[in-house]
Order: C-alpha cells, then sequence, then structure tokens
C-alpha cells in the first residue's frame, strides 16, 4: 500500500500535489489538527485537550461519572497528532492529576478508580523514562505522589513506590 501511494505521489504535477493536499485538510479533522500543532503554537491544541479531559471530569452540571474514559478517548485521539513525546505525556501526568483531584473532591473510594489512577500515573513515567524526560516531570510527578496521599481513600494504592522506582533518592 505505501509503494503504491509513494508511486501516486511520484506521477503527481506540484499543483495537482497542492490540490491534493487541500482536498485532505478540508476532509479529515484530525489533519488539520496536526497542522495546527505543526504550523502555530502546539500550547493552544495541548490547553485545548486539557480543557476537555478537566471539562469530563468536572463538568458545569452533574458529577463527570465519565471522566476516566473520556479523558482516555481524548489522550487517544492527542497521540494521533502530537509531534512531541513530551506533550503526550504532558497529558498522561495531568489525566493522573485530575483522577487525584476527582477521588479528593468526590470522595471517591473505588477500588477501580484509585487503581486507574495508579495504572494511568505508571505510564506517565513509563513514557517519560522511555523519551528521556524524566529529569524535566520530576517535581511535578513528585507534588502529585504527595497530592494523591493525600486525597486517596482506599489506602491499598499509593504512587509513591512508582515515583521511588523512576525516582531514587
Amino acid at each position: 500500500m505505501k509503494r503504491d501511494f509513494n508511486k501516486y505521489l511520484d506521477h503527481l504535477e506540484e499543483d495537482e500535489l497542492r490540490a491534493e493536499l487541500q482536498k485532505l485538510y478540508t476532509r479529515f479533522p484530525v489533519l488539520r489538527e496536526y497542522y495546527t500543532m505543526e504550523l502555530t503554537d502546539p500550547k493552544k491544541v495541548i490547553d485545548k485537550y486539557k480543557a476537555g479531559m478537566r471539562k469530563a471530569f468536572f463538568p458545569t452540571r452533574g458529577r463527570g461519572k465519565r471522566g476516566r474514559s473520556v479523558s482516555s478517548k481524548l489522550i487517544k485521539r492527542f497521540a494521533a497528532i502530537s509531534i512531541y513525546p513530551k506533550d503526550l505525556v504532558e497529558l498522561y501526568f495531568y489525566r493522573a492529576e485530575l483522577m487525584t483531584e476527582y477521588i479528593g473532591a468526590r470522595r471517591v473510594d473505588s477500588e477501580a478508580f484509585h487503581a486507574s489512577t495508579v495504572k494511568t500515573f505508571a505510564q506517565a513515567c513509563e513514557m517519560a523514562e522511555r523519551e528521556v524526560l524524566l529529569d524535566y516531570f520530576a517535581g511535578g510527578a513528585r507534588q502529585l505522589a504527595e497530592l494523591f496521599e493525600g486525597q486517596r481513600r482506599d489506602r491499598r494504592h499509593s504512587l509513591w513506590p512508582i515515583f521511588q522506582n523512576y525516582w531514587r533518592e
């Protein structure tokens, strides 16, 4: 398939190639978001996704019961357009932070919710290590681990073992 695509591109003239790109840009929203990240300030797009995640957990009306699933879908969508791995790691840490805030604000004592928060934090740490960004996220990860310790209602779960696994002190 890739070979056929490359052949197709090779036989196009410059004007035809421009028209093809324009057609794809107008047809696919994910492509528009990708080029928004590429050509403008990526922070705007990241902030849009963060606002969507916050709204999923803390809507203006209701309790935000679907926050975990909506935030997971937002991260998957962002991963499709992400240019820099650091931005994706940042969203994972932000999701863990929102989940921790939600535990404290809504007094959540669900073991599944706590386990999901720990899993999200572990994924963020793993990605940070893989992308050699542990030093960049160390302070935020420490604050998040401390916040979780104060908010958690299920004492079987903790972020400290994960934090200490990645940032030995």
